[in-house]
């Protein structure tokens, strides 16, 4: 017999196990009992629901109607039961949810679909959403999974199997009251309750249109950053001041997303006075929790064609307001909206406005992907940074060896990801995963240089940001743990030593050069006083902002080549090529001047430059373009490691050359005799 049917046949209390449902609520402001043991749970608190329907709403019955829903909460336990039934009262449905219902399923088409329901998370196995049936007063579960059934598909007995964590979602669309929860095993068990996220929004955060309160944009977040939901989504809502008094007397949330702005487009609005609530909204909720990390959206994609704007709205304006407003706020993050949904209709339920499932999970999972971005300390970064690409193949060393020197901007090591910026500027990008590494495109890497570490990503940085120009490189990597000692003349000290793990180098460098008895040769470190000189002479200089150039040579990253002939007053020191370190850490900028090539210059000076990363500590590479043959010979011949050049490019906008300091480093190589590669 079925757990209904025991139900239904009133059975003794010894053949069920019942818990009452308020002690296993989640995402509840607060309970309201009423008669007969139900209770009714809600997510506003008493004084926000005056406020909805206030003068200051601007659609108080829509607000009061929308308030009611249950959106985000849930009843969740453990239990040993194979069925479960929660007994449960829904609410009709308001009037204001079936206005924007009509849209997705047609005006007058056929038999209106509720779009909402009770569904089920048990054991990470989902289960779909349903209502009571008419006249019944249960919604029943089947908990068991049957691909996990022993022989033959027989279940456990009740009772009898493996514990199930169980989270059942109450409808988003309207409220409901609850009473108790049924099983036929032997315990139901609360489950402890957890940190809290709070969504403030409008109808895409209350779940409008997703079909499943499990499967709205919050409700997926909150599970993925191992939090409670508290979801305020408003049908219809805006930016209204006061609306959050009361509030956080009942909940303390660790993490806060604000969804609010979209409704804008659909009235006449003041920008005036749209700023200024806007303004004052913020301001409330940075006092009530001025140390919780706040992710504050900007309207998401929407098909302007199919549903126009309002002739006298001020919607275009929200974005802008939504920043300058944001700004003052520390604790405040203002997160791109358009990047969290990609603009296609096939992802809303009603084709222009609100997400449908896949819509919904695409939201929720790059919204947690900059929610992670540079989350936690630096150290912590880092360390993880270090951890996923210890066992990423060699095309991934780049972002390995700048974050092993400590240099660089982790922006996100998570979920087998790494999104790095270098110092000025360039993002480097590797992904165990295309999935995640595709999210991670839409949502984070910025329109620029980016250096591509795994090849299944390149075309979707191509579609995501338009840089259709595609580099691609060799890496050359020192595999060796001595320093490279070539012979003839001696050469000044390259710098001062500072001895590593690896270094074994004698602080010189000797190379064979062609004789000149009257000319002394020497390598050293150069200052800024060599830096028009560097741009005069180095051909891709036009990528080198001025500000960027002078940092390098105060860090000490250039090594100048010098001919020392006696002139009258003494010595003269005529500059004839240098070697430099880009921001990612690759030995690049390698240039000789005309007049002096093909006196090996162009080795020594990369020779110099080997053993100087070598004396620090660090491992020394570059990055060669695949038509710089030479070059490739040199680095062979010195003893560098050469991969293939399809394993990792940079990408970049295909535009004419910019004018000099407008854009970071890149592509600034290494040649032996002048002619750079990158």
């Amino acid at each position: 017999m079925g757990l209904r049917e025991l139900i239904g046949e009133k059975s003794p209390d010894s053949m069920l196990v019942r818990r009452d449902a308020s002690a296993l609520l989640h995402g509840a402001v607060r309970v309201e009992s009423e008669q007969g043991g139900w209770c009714r749970p809600w997510r506003l608190s008493a004084e926000q629901m005056r406020a909805l329907g206030s003068c200051q709403a601007w659609h108080p019955g829509l607000f009061r109607q929308m308030g009611r829903a249950t959106s985000g909460i849930c009843v969740e336990f453990t239990t040993d039961s194979s069925e479960v039934a929660l007994e449960v009262k829904p609410d009709a449905e308001p009037t204001g949810t079936r206005a924007v219902l009509d849209y997705v399923d047609g005006r007058g088409e056929g038999r209106a679909l509720p779009h909402d329901g009770l569904s089920c998370d048990v054991d990470g196995r989902h289960l779909a959403a349903r209502l009571p049936r008419e006249g019944d007063g249960y919604v029943v579960f089947d908990l068991d999974d049957p691909e996990a059934a022993p022989l033959g598909g027989i279940m456990q007995l009740p009772g009898m199997g493996e514990t199930h964590h169980v989270r059942i979602w109450l409808p988003c669309l309207r409220g409901c009251a609850v009473r108790s929860v049924v099983g036929n095993g032997s315990i139901i068990e609360p489950v402890a309750q957890r940190e809290q996220l709070l969504v403030l929004g409008d109808s895409i955060a209350q779940g409008f249109v997703c079909d499943d309160p499990a499967l709205g944009w919050p409700s997926l977040l909150a599970q993925r950053l191992g939090l409670d939901l508290v979801n305020q989504g408003i049908g219809g809502q805006v930016f209204q001041p006061g609306s959050l008094f009361g509030l956080a007397r009942s909940i303390s949330p660790v993490r806060i997303v604000v969804e609010l702005g979209a409704n804008y487009r659909y009235e006449p609005c003041r920008e005036r006075l749209v700023s200024r609530d806007i303004r004052s909204y913020l301001l409330e909720l940075s006092r009530l929790w001025p140390e919780v990390p706040t992710y504050v959206l900007t309207p998401l994609w929407h098909d302007e064609a199919a549903y126009p704007s309002h002739r006298l709205s001020c919607y275009s304006s929200v974005g802008v307001f939504l920043s300058a407003h944001t700004a003052p706020h520390d604790q405040m993050t203002l997160v791109d909206g358009a990047r969290l949904l990609d603009p296609k209709s096939t992802l809303m339920a009603d084709g222009f406005e609100h997400p449908n499932p896949e819509g919904s999970a695409q939201i929720a999972e790059r919204l947690y992907l900059c929610m992670c971005a540079h989350r936690g300390s630096d150290e912590g970064r880092r360390a993880r940074a270090l951890e996923i690409l210890a066992g990423a193949p060699r095309r991934a060393f780049p972002a390995l060896e700048l974050a092993r020197r400590g240099k660089g901007d982790i922006v996100l090591a998570q979920d087998g990801c790494v999104l790095m910026r270098d110092a000025g500027g360039m993002q480097l990008l590797w992904a165990d995963d295309q999935k995640v590494g595709a999210a991670v495109v839409k949502a984070l890497v910025e329109p620029g240089v980016v250096d591509v570490l795994e090849p299944s990503l390149v075309r979707e940085v191509e579609l995501a940001h338009g840089l259709t120009k595609v580099v691609p490189y060799h890496l050359a990597l020192w595999e060796k743990n001595e320093a490279v000692a070539p012979s003839l003349f001696d050469l000044a000290p390259t710098a001062p030593a500072a001895p590593g793990p690896r270094a074994k180098a004698s602080g010189k460098a000797r190379v064979k050069f062609a004789r000149d008895e009257g000319v002394r040769r020497e390598i050293r470190p150069l200052d800024r006083s060599f830096a028009t000189a560097i741009r005069d002479r180095y051909e891709n200089s036009s990528y080198l902002s001025d500000a960027d150039l002078s940092r390098m040579l105060d860090e000490g990253r250039f090594l100048g080549a010098f001919e020392l002939r006696k002139g009258e007053g003494g010595e003269v020191a005529e500059l004839v090529g240098f070697v430099g370190e880009h921001d990612v850490g690759s030995i690049g900028m390698l240039t000789v001047f005309p007049d002096h090539r093909r006196q090996g210059w162009g080795e020594a000076l990369e020779v110099a430059k080997i053993n100087q990363v070598l004396d620090r500590g660090d491992v020394p590479w570059c990055e060669v373009y695949p038509d710089h043959r030479a070059s490739v010979r040199l680095q062979k011949k010195l003893g560098f490691k050469v991969t293939p050049s399809n394993e990792q490019c940079f990408l970049l906008a295909s535009e004419p050359e910019p004018p000099r300091g407008s854009v970071p480093t890149f592509l600034m190589g290494t040649a032996p005799s002048g002619g750079s590669a990158r």
